[in-house]
């Protein structure tokens, strides 16, 4: 059953009457943010959509809104995975990271072709052998950045002579800054912290080297948006194994303010998840905190979130410097009632669902999205399809 034309803009009502693509059952891991607006988008391509979660109330929703079929099924549990996949011709996975290696192994041994967006803390293309071996596709880090600024980074290492620098930054805020935290989370708050705990990996003078997380905090301008505060994270993920490039580095940007008081409760302690003892009992405070912290960073009804972004390339061709860059400004979008961080996640995981569905993107393996950049037309395809959902990058390129 497709979305309700009624709920749809424009653009998506266009691709109900006009849908090149054989129906085909899709399967979405998560009834969460990022992937009810995934069922929206992919229902609209003309995919026969069913959502599987294990909250009740985040299917109900999830089916009124967008008109797409639902499963209750526990998602931690791997063999529950393999089996509701089984009548499934493609899954995309939204799920938490601490799910999603085990998550992304249960859909490849059901044999089903995958998009995912999970942050996952491990090296998913340790799993590419099993790909291989079902003969399946999977693309991993799916998501705004790790995922569209990989496939931008592929497309330049692929375009220019030589490659010097790829410099990403990119974050989702609330749109008015408030006290005491400048900041509300568009996820869970358990991915939130771990972002504020992973090591950051950056390539330095084409070494591999591991930075706190949250060091290095820079303030940044950005038009139409003011002044954010920069700092290392996790992002650059694959990019810093499969590009050759001597200097890499991925920052997340916040309103200023928030970093320093995320590294103090770091510092205290509050993010570990060791447990200790309170009372007599034993409490593991990355827990306590993360239920304190949640209620107070959800999004009041109406309240506008966005999403910044910049990747900056530099290299050479034909002998001559080059400098290209990519800005994002998004907005939460009251048609639909996406935010914008679930639209700007999900969108590039539903737009490359399509090209695997259409046998466009068809290559056995775990393949992060550098690899879709050096394809053909790719870039230009993706960018496109995220304009016409009102996911607008513009080039500064020099």
């Amino acid at each position: 059953m497709g979305c309700d034309p009624d709920l749809q803009p424009s653009f998506l009502r266009e691709r109900l009457r006009d849908s090149r693509l054989r129906v085909k059952r899709v399967l979405v891991l998560g009834a969460g943010m990022v992937g009810s607006a995934m069922a929206m988008d992919l229902a609209a391509q003309g995919f026969a959509v069913t959502v599987a979660d294990v909250r009740d109330e985040a299917l109900a929703r999830t089916a009124a809104r967008y008109g797409v079929a639902t499963l209750r099924r526990d998602l931690s549990d791997p063999a529950a995975v393999r089996d509701v996949c089984a009548p499934f011709d493609l899954v995309c996975g939204a799920l938490s990271s601490a799910m999603g290696l085990q998550t992304l192994r249960a859909v490849l041994e059901a044999g089903k072709d995958y998009v995912d967006i999970s942050f996952m803390a491990e090296n998913a293309w340790e799993l590419s052998d099993l790909a291989h071996e079902r003969g399946v596709t999977a693309v991993v880090d799916m998501g705004v950045s790790p995922g569209t600024s990989n496939i931008m980074a592929g497309w330049a290492v692929a375009h220019l002579d030589s490659c010097e620098s790829i410099d990403i930054l990119v974050g989702g805020l609330p749109e008015v800054r408030r006290w005491p935290f400048q900041y509300k989370a568009p996820f869970a708050a358990s991915d939130v912290i771990e972002e504020y705990l992973r090591p950051a990996r950056m390539v330095e003078h084409g070494r591999l080297i591991d930075k706190p997380a949250l060091s290095e905090p820079e303030l940044v301008d950005f038009d139409g948006v003011g002044t954010l505060e920069a700092f290392n994270t996790d992002g650059l993920r694959s990019l810093a194994y499969t590009l050759k490039v001597p200097f890499m580095r991925e920052k997340t940007m916040r309103w200023p303010g928030h970093v320093e008081l995320m590294r103090v409760f770091r510092e205290t302690g509050l993010f570990s998840s060791e447990p200790i003892d309170v009372g007599g009992a034993s409490v593991r405070p990355v827990d306590l905190v993360s239920r304190l912290l949640f209620p107070k960073w959800q999004y009041d009804e109406g309240e506008v979130d966005i999403t910044v972004a910049r990747v900056t390339i530099t290299g050479k061709r034909h002998g001559e410097p080059v400098r290209l860059r990519w800005d994002l400004l998004d907005r939460h979008d009251p048609a639909t009632g996406l935010r914008s961080m679930s639209r700007t996640t999900a969108f590039p995981a539903t737009i490359v669902a399509g090209l695997l569905a259409s046998g466009r993107f068809r290559r056995p393996g775990v393949h992060p999205p550098e690899v879709l950049g050096a394809e053909p037309g790719v870039l230009d395809h993706v960018l496109a399809e995220l304009a016409r959902r009102g996911v607008r990058y513009t080039a500064h390129h020099a």
